[in-house]
């Protein structure tokens, strides 16, 4: 409730108390577990009589729990680059669009021995929301993703563009990480879910 009425406008904890409700002292709980979460900040405003009051406001990391349509617009904006072009040239665009959203990921290419690159790597795309880790196996190197970000989308375009996608994607690694090869497979540990990019370094 908290939330909802803060995305209407900013708002101090009186104002939130009566409108809402609640004692002033719950509303003053509630509101410092949202902060210590990382849902609301705050800032004192200067009242013209008495002291400064300290008002209220969602971050961005509050908004992205609110309903979104991005799907609808990826989908809508695919299917016209679909009926405006050929296979090719679709999907040339498709591979732009991995490299620049590589270039938001991860603006610098990574630096040092194969395990601070892969460290780099797995940093980033965990800020982005993919939930990643960074597994040793043997000689060998697996990235884990928790959390397929771009699933939504993708699930609403054909399959074949949505695949090249992924497989794009994810190749691009070996571009940003010289000298290894990745083969992608399903998480396969009972009751867990997600990706897995097995990661090799090649050999001299």
């Amino acid at each position: 409730m908290i939330l909802e009425h803060l995305l209407e406008a900013d708002a101090n904890a009186v104002s939130l108390a009566e409108d809402l409700g609640i004692n002033i002292s719950a509303i003053r709980g509630h509101l410092d577990v949202l902060e210590l979460a990382g849902l609301i900040s705050s800032s004192y405003e200067h009242a013209k009589r008495g002291r400064p009051k300290r008002t209220y406001s969602l971050t961005p990391l509050a908004y992205s729990l609110f309903p979104t349509q991005t799907t609808h617009i990826f989908s809508a904006l695919l299917d016209v680059i679909l009926q405006s072009f050929d296979e090719k040239t679709t999907n040339s665009l498709i591979r732009q669009a991995v490299i620049a959203l590589w270039r938001h990921i991860l603006p610098k290419k990574p630096s040092g021995n194969l395990p601070d690159r892969l460290d780099e790597v797995v940093e980033a795309l965990d800020r982005y929301g993919f939930y990643a880790s960074l597994e040793p196996i043997d000689d060998q190197y697996s990235i884990v993703i928790r959390n397929d970000v771009f699933q939504p989308s993708l699930s609403a375009i054909p399959t074949q563009q949505a695949s090249l996608f992924q497989r794009e994607f994810w190749k691009h690694l070996t571009r940003l990480v010289d000298g290894i090869r990745i083969r992608i497979t399903e998480v396969s540990e009972p009751g867990s879910h997600g990706l897995r990019i097995l990661i090799e370094e090649r050999r001299k």
